[in-house]
């Protein structure tokens, strides 16, 4: 779906910095200090604004936020159980006190809290330098969601939960760039872009009506 790209190489440059001083006793004071922190992509997929609790299981700890419609908004919360609950402002439940674990065993720090727990896609989008355009369209690719098949595609489902581990470049609420800097002397790089389930099947049916305006001399794409 998403039209030639080109990317610029940049070339690596690594600098070492060594750093004395200090005591051991220091070093540990500030290991004992020191809180693990997660951030957390409220992802509020209905229309009207939601408000959302995270009330500590194992801890004295309350975080609350609200969510526009069709919005994402960031926290940062520390580690523990949680407790979620999100009540839209028509007093609509949308989760009811469902527990979440960000306990750091899975060593993933970034999560999208899925409100209304509706399927993600993820769509790999490949840059490139060079012109050789037929690759970055992916026409030996095939997406199927929904008991639809759709050729030239490259995506893949993330089923719908509550709490998703960040798999992804870049979240819901940010556009793929045009052009990304590839390191490392590589010749072409894959990024991931996450859609709401509904957003991307929009596209795609747009884009099944639409797609032939290029061969008409049209430039314009749909994303």
């Amino acid at each position: 779906m998403k039209k030639t790209i080109l990317a610029l190489l940049a070339p690596i440059s690594v600098f070492l910095v060594s750093c004395g001083g200090g005591s051991y006793d220091d070093d540990y004071d500030y290991l004992e200090d020191f809180v693990t922190t997660y951030s957390l992509y409220v992802d509020n997929g209905v229309d009207t604004a939601v408000n959302v609790t995270l009330t500590g299981i194992d801890q004295d700890t309350t975080f609350e936020v609200e969510v526009g419609g069709i919005s994402l908004e960031h926290i940062v919360v520390t580690e523990g159980k949680y407790k979620v609950d999100a009540v839209t402002c028509l007093d609509s439940v949308i989760v009811d006190g469902e527990e979440i674990d960000l306990t750091g065993d899975s060593y993933v720090y970034n999560y999208n809290l899925n409100l209304t727990k509706q399927d993600y896609i993820v769509e790999n989008i490949k840059y490139t330098v060079g012109t050789d355009y037929s690759d970055l369209l992916g026409n030996n690719k095939q997406f199927t969601y929904d008991g639809q098949t759709y050729d030239g595609i490259d995506a893949y489902v993330i089923p719908g939960e509550l709490l998703v581990a960040n798999d992804w470049d870049y979240n819901i609420d940010s556009e793929a760039p045009e052009e990304v800097t590839i390191y490392g002397g590589a010749n072409s790089t894959t990024k991931k872009k996450l859609y709401r389930a509904n957003t991307f099947m929009l596209y795609l049916a747009l884009y099944e009506i639409f797609g032939g305006l290029d061969d008409e001399g049209s430039e314009e794409t749909l994303w």
